[in-house]
This record gives C-alpha cells, structure tokens and sequence, in this order.
C-alpha cells in the first residue's frame, strides 16, 4: 500500500480553523508554532557554527584524518556532524580543540534594521 502525500502546513491550519472558537487549543497551537520557530532559529545557529568550523578546519589544510588523531573523535563521527550536524558539545568543543581554536560566548547584539 502506498504512501500517502501529506503537507503538515495544510493540515495545521484545517486544524486550526476547526478549533478557532477553543482558545485552549489555539493557545496550544501558538506554543506549538513558538517552540517550532525557536527550534528552527537553534537549527540555523547550528549550521552556521559548524560551517565556521569546517571552513576553519579547511583553511588551516588539516584533514579529517589529521583532526581525528588530534582529537581521539573517529573520522566516521567528524564527517557524520560536518555533514548533518548534530553531536554533543563535548563532540564539539573536541572538534574546536583540535584546530587549536576556542568557542568563546560573546553578547548578542541587537541589531535595528531600517
């Protein structure tokens, strides 16, 4: 049996029109869009930190073999977070480590487009 095509967009919304007139599940539905908006912005951070990372790696000309014996991390497990990402922060700091870099927190600044 075949799958069938869905579109989560379509389906939210024919959802929230037909709990429109409950405002517990609309309010729900507005944390729901909260948290995916959130864990979308986290993803974006994500991705440009590690592409900062690999472009840095890069530059500096060291293999991913070279890093893995820098950094005890498998060549398999650098691939996997330079290709999708993800991995704990020990994972990272280690990755960091090895190209003889930090990860320093610096303040956000708030920036006012015109």
């Amino acid at each position: 049996m075949p799958f069938e095509k869905v579109n989560p967009i379509a389906e939210a919304i024919e959802l929230q029109n037909e709990f429109k007139d409950e405002p517990e599940a609309m309010e729900m539905f507005r944390q729901y869009e909260l948290a995916h908006r959130e864990n979308a912005r986290l993803e974006q951070e994500e991705a440009e930190l590690r592409n900062r990372l690999v472009k840095f790696r890069k530059q500096k000309n060291i293999t991913q073999k070279e890093l893995e014996a820098k950094t005890g991390l498998t060549q398999q497990a650098i691939s996997r977070f330079e290709t999708i990402g993800g991995g704990s922060i020990k994972t990272i700091l280690k990755y960091a480590e090895g190209l003889d870099c930090q990860l320093i927190p610096v303040e956000k600044h708030d920036t006012v487009h015109a």
